[in-house]
């Protein structure tokens, strides 16, 4: 399985050229699943219009398709995302609950656990790292998010262990994002940790402008 998760993009040439190393040669031929949930129900409905046509430039895919599982779901999404054969998912930023909620109601989160385990690979930034790691409630620490995904869901069941259970594609890592400032802070980030429980596993720290690479769940940073 292979990964790659940061704080708030592909911001560096370093960065870029790890996600190019992991997307693999003649980008051309590939094709890039694009989630936009996350970003819509965090007040950045344009984003997505806006990073379609940059990553295909950016990576030179054959086809950058933006396929939101909310909107599309079941045996649907499955087909349309069989016929994109992609070779990238690309997990945006935004509300991380949002992102959570759908890929579960969908099926999308089994679809791309399946798709990662067959050689895809999954791209998360700031919300989409959250998901694929062990547990989405890694979003407490800042508790920027709207918990109840614009009024879909009680905001309270995201405390259940298993309904914020993530994808838990980093190998059993849970990952938080923007680690700067006050929330770079070690003790600060162990005060959050012993508060939600989070100390039974290892929780990535990432500031923006960094980012790591996880490969059959051996980590590095970039």
């Amino acid at each position: 399985m292979k990964l790659f998760l940061c704080s708030n993009g592909p911001t560096t040439p370093a960065l870029k050229s790890a996600l190019s190393t992991l997307i693999g040669p003649d980008p051309q031929s590939a094709t890039c699943w694009y989630i936009p949930t996350a970003p819509i129900h965090d007040g950045m409905a344009h984003l997505p219009e806006q990073q379609v046509p940059e990553i295909r430039a950016s990576f030179g895919f054959k086809q950058v398709l933006s396929l939101d599982p909310e909107r599309v779901t079941g045996d649907l999404l499955r087909t349309k995302v069989a016929e994109l054969a992609p070779r990238l998912i690309w997990a945006e930023m935004g509300n991380t609950y949002a992102l959570r909620h759908h890929l579960r109601k969908s099926g999308g989160d089994e679809l791309i656990k399946e798709l990662v385990a067959n050689g895809a690979v999954y791209y998360g930034a700031s919300a989409g790292a959250i998901v694929a790691g062990r547990t989405v409630q890694m979003a407490f620490w800042k508790d920027w998010d709207d918990k109840s995904v614009s009024g879909q869901v009680d905001g309270g069941m995201w405390t259940d262990a298993e309904t914020s259970r993530g994808l838990d594609l980093a190998g059993g890592r849970s990952i938080f994002p923007h680690a700067n400032g006050q929330y770079g802070n070690a003790a600060w980030q162990q005060r959050q940790a012993q508060k939600w429980d989070h100390t039974d596993h290892e929780v990535v720290k990432l500031a923006d402008g960094e980012g790591v690479v996880i490969e059959d769940g051996v980590m590095r940073r970039v």
